[in-house]
């Protein structure tokens, strides 16, 4: 039960990682940077909203700290090009290190400009003193994850103060320090300006009552050099993951690397080992293998060191290699239905389509969550949930890209029968699932 526990906490600091607050550049990008010295800088944490980007936190001694940026600023455009979460880098790379520019902001209701002039990313900015981090929730101890304008609580780190304040799963966030939390960036703004050894006052509510918790701020992220992080060979700049506690793949602009991989999964009985660089698939380029879906094997590609290899894998490997190829940035990762002994659980690992995906061709069907694997022992597997199943709906309610499987599995109690919309084999079914703990 312990090693159990400790692999939901792994889980819960991964998900904290992938939904807080990106750094111009995210941190794929900025190890890019740091080897070539090249890409321009900002300095802000920031968070991506309908009319541009949300500033959380200024990152000390950069640009933002010198322009005056603030945490809570609204940058909606660079010399007049308006961005947002998705343009930002693509519109930043147009740039040069020393470059000025104007950027448009919104400040409590009121817009202005000011210029910045960019900076070459810093090597040392994780483990220099000089370019102080702003505190996000995670950073804090406290997870949360965000269902339209609700923020909840799923977890708090072992030991720390905010796992001694009484938070339980699925407290709704409501203020902190009096600042009204409609999104995770606005709970990263309100934290931002605090140091160690604040008090903070953070209201959640539970059921029909509003409750406040005051802790001290703690924070427990860990800094160290970039430089000094032992790398793999062959090496691949990774821009996304996907983890289970047997495998751990990153994806790259051309490959697929195995970065962990335990004897008791189904690619190492193929053959497959760590640092594998999976080159293509069924013949073709990673970004143009289409045909994942038939027959009952898949061809990968293999880089060694010691030379290319060929393996022939199980065709359920086809979502791991699909989650890398097209899977939208910025949907949540592959996660379980289940991250706390308190919380209902459907027992499943899914990847939550975008509408185009291939998984449709022949349905009518635009949207649904593919479940990638199904737990022994909990309630999709009692039910006969299947992998290659897509789950279309739960109890009516869309599983979509904006409100995924997960969030809609987040409102219901153990001992709850819930009616899931299935498409198997491009046809359309109901399957009763009663949902019960996780553990």
């Amino acid at each position: 039960m312990k090693n159990y526990l400790q692999n939901l906490i792994r889980l819960l600091v991964l998900m904290a990682l992938l939904t807080t607050s990106a750094i111009a550049f995210a941190q794929d990008e900025m190890e890019t940077a740091a080897e070539t010295q090249a890409i321009p800088f900002i300095g802000v944490r920031y968070w991506g909203v309908d009319e541009g980007i949300l500033v959380t936190g200024v990152i000390a001694n950069t640009p933002a700290a010198s322009a005056d940026l603030e945490a809570g600023d609204l940058v909606t455009a660079f010399d007049e090009t308006s961005i947002d979460f998705s343009s930002i880098r693509d519109v930043l790379l147009t740039y040069a290190a020393g470059d000025t520019m104007s950027l448009s902001v919104e400040r409590d209701g009121a817009a202005f400009t000011t210029d910045v002039t960019l900076m070459a990313f810093p090597e040392d900015l994780f483990s220099n003193p000089d370019y102080a981090m702003p505190l996000d929730l995670a950073s804090l101890g406290l997870y949360v994850q965000q269902c339209d304008d609700k923020v909840f609580i799923v977890a708090a780190m072992e030991g720390s103060e905010v796992a001694e304040a009484g938070f339980h799963v699925y407290d709704r966030l409501i203020s902190v320090d009096g600042d009204v939390i409609d999104s995770i960036g606005a709970a990263d703004v309100a934290v931002s300006d605090l140091i160690e050894g604040d008090e903070l006052a953070i209201t959640v509510l539970r059921g029909d009552r509003e409750l406040t918790m005051k802790v001290i701020v703690e924070d427990h992220r860990r800094r160290r050099d970039p430089r000094h992080r032992p790398r793999p060979r062959p090496r691949l700049d990774v821009s996304s993951v996907y983890r289970t506690d047997s495998i751990g793949l990153g994806y790259g602009d051309d490959a697929i690397q195995i970065q962990e991989i335990s004897p008791a999964h189904e690619l190492y009985a193929a053959g497959l080992r760590q640092y594998d660089l999976i080159t293509a698939v069924n013949g073709a380029a990673i970004e143009e293998a289409k045909d994942l879906f038939t027959g009952e094997v898949i061809n990968l590609t293999i880089a060694r060191e010691s030379g290319t290899l060929s393996f022939d894998v199980p065709s359920s490997a086809a979502p791991l290699l699909m989650f890398g190829v097209d899977a939208p940035e910025q949907q949540d990762r592959s996660v379980w239905l289940g991250l706390h002994e308190k919380q209902v659980t459907l027992g499943v690992r899914y990847i939550q389509l975008e509408a185009d995906s291939p998984y449709f061709e022949g349905s009518a069907v635009s949207h649904g969550a593919y479940v990638a694997e199904v737990i022994e022992g909990l309630p999709a597997g009692a039910a006969g949930i299947q992998v290659g199943d897509i789950i279309v709906a739960v109890e009516g309610e869309p599983a979509t890209l904006e409100i995924d499987l997960r969030n809609r599995i987040y409102f219901h109690k153990p001992g709850d029968e819930v009616t899931l919309d299935v498409l198997r084999n491009g046809e359309l079914m109901q399957v009763e699932v009663t949902l019960r703990v996780s553990s």
